[in-house]
């Protein structure tokens, strides 16, 4: 019997592995879509960062050619001032020259205000860069490493299923039944240990006579709460 209860500590022992695999097989992945995720933001941010910037640059040049277009106009209208013969006409002339003049200076004031946004949009664009620098330097140093780490899981499992398989054919069938049950409805653990008199499993207080039938090790003993296979710990596992 007390191979029995030997065997069973192994087999948990096995299954207590394959419980972290398939803990990893959720956090690996979520890990390397945070990687990704990450320089995809980073690349994201940096291209509406600079998709403005370039709007902005855009349409500082357009006010620009408008205003040198303005300004040939003044230069033309100033030199017909002097063949003008009618108050009227000059007048007029005089009137358009100042409404040019007013409209640069008004788009000089667009231009200044395009220029600070500019700049200021500049020092974001590096900020971004650097960003998605670090970004790309994460994901280029873990990635690898986590993909092969995903993809040696399924594999991983296989083994310590095999492993703990061939443990359990030394054991009776009705055994082997009650243990795989545990495993599936008892959130992967079969076997629970005396914790200073108590379920390992579920912290159920277990009765001294139990106790003293786990100490002998002479039967398979169930927890009177949650039903999961209680054996004291052996040194060697």
């Amino acid at each position: 019997m007390i191979e029995r209860l030997r065997t069973l500590a192994r087999m948990q022992k096995f299954d207590d592995e394959i419980g972290r695999c398939r803990e990893l097989q959720k956090i690996l992945p979520q890990q390397l879509y945070a990687l990704i995720e990450a320089v995809d933001s980073a690349q994201a941010k940096l291209l509406q960062t600079e998709t403005v910037r370039s709007g902005i640059v855009k349409r500082q040049k357009e006010l620009e050619v408008e205003i040198k277009h303005n300004q040939d106009l003044i230069r033309k209208y100033g030199n017909q001032l002097a063949d003008i013969k009618t108050n009227k006409e000059y007048k007029a002339l005089n009137s358009e020259i100042a409404s040019l003049t007013q409209k640069n200076k008004e788009i000089e004031d667009m231009l200044l205000e395009l220029m600070e946004t500019e700049s200021e949009l500049k020092k974001e664009t590096e900020k971004d860069k650097q960003e998605l620098a670090v970004a790309e330097k994460a994901k280029s140093a873990k990635e690898s490493d986590l993909r092969a780490q995903i993809a040696a899981l399924d594999g991983n499992i296989e083994e310590l299923r095999s492993q703990r398989n061939d443990l359990a054919r030394g054991l009776p069938i009705p055994l082997i039944k009650q243990y795989s049950n545990l495993i599936k409805y008892k959130n992967n653990i079969a076997v629970a240990y005396n914790n200073n008199g108590a379920c390992g499993g579920c912290g159920f207080v277990i009765r001294p006579q139990m106790r003293i039938e786990l100490d002998l090790r002479r039967k398979i003993i169930s927890c009177e709460s949650c039903g999961r296979l209680l054996i004291n710990r052996f040194d060697d596992i």
